[in-house]
């Protein structure tokens, strides 16, 4: 249930401070000229330090993004009222380039790796980024406005400027980037892209309403750098806290709730059965789909406990307020519910990367399935005047563990 709350938690974040960003941008009617020079100022400072943050945790993507951010937003702010050698730039050239290149370089960085910010790769993107913004820069010169008219023609047979001033083209933009997105977010599951979708919803209600000159792009550029910097925040804290490979807990977490620990409290050390055994016949990878499995039925352990990946293939519980005896019934539970959880080998031919041809070379040697069986030993200790301290309690919490193996695995001892 908890995990449930975090995930929805994180899925709502961008819209909640966007929907905050709203509520400013209403309120900006009532602030002095002092204010508002300051609110239009603030995007800058906050997307440097989205910059900054990102190039700190090797985010090169939010890095990207931010910058094309900033460069639009002074784009608009500032490139129309330019005099002298320029030619007149008109506002209206502005908003057509910057509603597509947004969307556009979402949709693109999205798809990225990270590859870093100072290296072929990152030089590459900063290439890509230039070369958009010397199209751009060529595009609202004042001779090539047939290419900007073509680019603002209706390609539907709709008119829709009558409901928002966006051209087509960067609608169309818009709408792709936006399932781009989404597809991403219901395949891989990550703040990053749910962060992406909020800019992308950020920038276009700036866009759509068109006016360099109110405080909507400043209000809404500045909230799209709070929301990639709390992403940033956010995958940073899961990567410190949270074990990449079974997703629960990493031992970093578990030394902080030990911290807050009561007076009364039992702690469980457990892990599989001849893994390294297991891990040296059927190969690490096999054996990481094995911790993912055990790590599965743990972390739905019943009475109140809390698993953690302690390292290897060895896993903690904490039972906050608990002792042994009420903890053993739950614990006896968890062990049989995973001997009796069938694990499948999976066979030669199936992995990834395999062309359907070699697995049809390979039919013969694959065509058995081959079901295995996992057990768990479990060692259970609990805070006493024996061992009064949480590190205590998990080093006797340990050698129970150790007399669960003597007596032959597949057991609870205390």
């Amino acid at each position: 249930m908890k995990t449930l709350i975090r995930t929805f938690l994180k899925l709502i974040l961008p819209f909640f401070l966007i929907v905050l960003a709203y509520l400013f941008y209403i309120k900006t009617a009532t602030l002095s000229q002092p204010q508002l020079d300051i609110v239009k100022l603030a995007p800058y400072p906050i997307l440097l330090i989205g910059a900054l943050v990102s190039w700190k945790f090797n985010r090169s993507r939010e890095f990207f993004i931010l910058i094309i951010l900033a460069i639009c937003l002074a784009a608009v702010t500032y490139l129309p009222g330019i005099q002298g050698g320029w030619p007149p730039v008109q506002t209206r050239d502005v908003y057509i380039v910057i509603g597509m290149v947004i969307p556009f370089n979402i949709a693109v960085f999205s798809f990225f790796k990270e590859r870093g910010i100072l290296s072929l790769w990152g030089g590459l993107r900063i290439g890509i980024i230039l070369l958009q913004a010397l199209l751009a820069a060529w595009l609202i010169r004042p001779e090539q406005q047939k290419w900007l008219a073509m680019i603002n023609q209706n390609f539907l047979p709709v008119n829709l400027h009558t409901l928002t001033p966006i051209s087509q083209a960067a609608l169309l933009l818009f709408l792709a980037a936006g399932i781009i997105l989404i597809l991403r977010q219901i395949r891989y599951k990550t703040s990053q892209d749910i962060s992406f979708i909020g800019v992308l919803c950020a920038v276009f209600i700036a866009v759509h309403h068109n006016d360099a000159h109110s405080m909507m792009y400043p209000v809404f550029f500045a909230a799209s750098g709070i929301v990639l910097i709390t992403s940033i925040i956010q995958d940073s804290y899961s990567m410190a806290f949270s074990d990449e490979l079974t997703g629960l807990p990493s031992r970093r977490a578990l030394k902080q709730d030990m911290m807050k620990l009561g007076m009364n409290y039992a702690m469980a050390m457990l892990d599989i059965d001849h893994f390294k055994k297991f891990n040296d016949t059927y190969g690490h990878d096999t054996g990481d789909e094995v911790l993912k499995l055990v790590a599965s039925i743990i972390k739905d352990v019943t009475g109140g406990g809390k698993a953690y990946r302690y390292g290897g293939e060895e896993f903690t519980i904490l039972f906050p307020g608990k002792s042994i005896t009420e903890v053993v019934p739950h614990l006896e539970q968890l062990r049989e519910k995973v001997s009796k959880r069938a694990f499948t080998l999976r066979r030669p031919g199936s992995r990834k990367g395999k062309s359907s041809s070699k697995r049809k070379k390979r039919g013969s040697r694959s065509a058995g399935q081959k079901q295995i069986y996992i057990t768990i030993s479990i060692g259970v200790s609990q805070r006493s005047d024996k061992h009064k301290t949480p590190d205590a309690v998990m080093k006797s919490a340990d050698t129970a563990l150790y007399r669960a193996k003597k007596k032959g695995r597949n057991c609870v001892s205390k």
